[in-house]
């Protein structure tokens, strides 16, 4: 991921802290000395699901904690002191009533990517040459992820097989689709036609009727099931089949194949790039 600078956005700020990798005129207030917690510092295997005899894990980073040191770089003729530049980093932090800050990860004018945080500590010493500010944010979710959805034109894709390729995410990561029936099944079940060690199968009582749109995601922080009904909605999670594998999306080509596809359509299809670091 190539970047120019990271920008701090307090939420319900208008005020922005930049921090430019291509600032030799020193001219922003807040000069980038280093940032930690860009990387992927810790990725473990998490238990998700054991169809038969197979045990799944899926690739995962706990939190990220992203620290900015800085140095102050005010401008004098402007009024401006190191102090004025601390006070507006405070105040920016108290413009939250959530306490969230929004980092945005941009190349150029673009914004490659983001992550949402909670200001943990922000150090300022005092007695140095240099003037300095440490900032601490935590990221209760970890992942990096583009800042606009990728649609998947749908019109031509055979649930029977369906092939979704992406070629941006570095991790692996959840989606969102919408499916309706075209005619009554007992059961919607989805799983990989190149590999039958797992499934995602979900038996409602009565079935699937004609008309029913089903809801899926299986993003973080964002996973939920049902079927939109003559307006009404009904949750499935408590009744998808013990041992299911919620369907993710990884790096590269992604192969699903679903029971009884000539009584389904896609609707619609989404997911967010998401990446390890930068």
């Amino acid at each position: 991921m190539k970047l120019t600078s990271v920008e701090f956005h307090p939420d319900g700020s208008s005020d922005v802290m930049e921090l430019s990798f291509r600032d030799p005129g020193r001219n922003l207030p807040f000069n980038v000395k280093g940032i930690q917690g860009l990387d992927a510092d810790e990725i473990v295997s998490q238990f998700y699901g054991a169809p038969g005899t197979v045990s799944f894990f899926n690739m995962v980073m706990v939190k990220r904690t992203v620290v900015a040191l800085m140095e102050l770089n005010p401008d004098y003729a402007a009024s401006e002191s190191p102090s004025s530049l601390r006070d507006r980093v405070y105040k920016m932090i108290a413009s939250s009533r959530k306490g969230l800050v929004h980092l945005w990860f941009k190349n150029g004018e673009t914004v490659v990517a983001t992550i949402s945080g909670y200001f943990g500590k922000v150090e300022a010493p005092l007695f140095t040459d240099t003037p300095e500010l440490q900032v601490t944010i935590n990221c209760d979710e970890p992942l990096l992820k583009a800042p606009n959805p990728v649609s998947i034109p749908v019109i031509a894709l055979d649930p029977a097989l369906t092939v979704i390729t992406d070629d941006v995410s570095t991790a692996p990561h959840g989606f969102q689709f919408e499916m309706s029936f075209d005619a009554p099944v007992a059961s919607f079940i989805m799983a990989d036609p190149d590999d039958d060690d797992w499934e995602f199968t979900v038996t409602p009582v009565g079935g699937f009727l004609i008309d029913d749109v089903l809801h899926y995601s299986s993003e973080y922080n964002n996973k939920h099931l049902y079927i939109v009904r003559a307006g009404n909605t009904i949750q499935l999670a408590d009744v998808i089949q013990m041992g299911s594998v919620w369907p993710m999306i990884y790096p590269g080509e992604n192969r699903f194949a679903i029971s009884s596809g000539a009584s389904m359509d896609w609707d619609a299809i989404t997911y967010y790039p998401t990446f390890w670091g930068v």
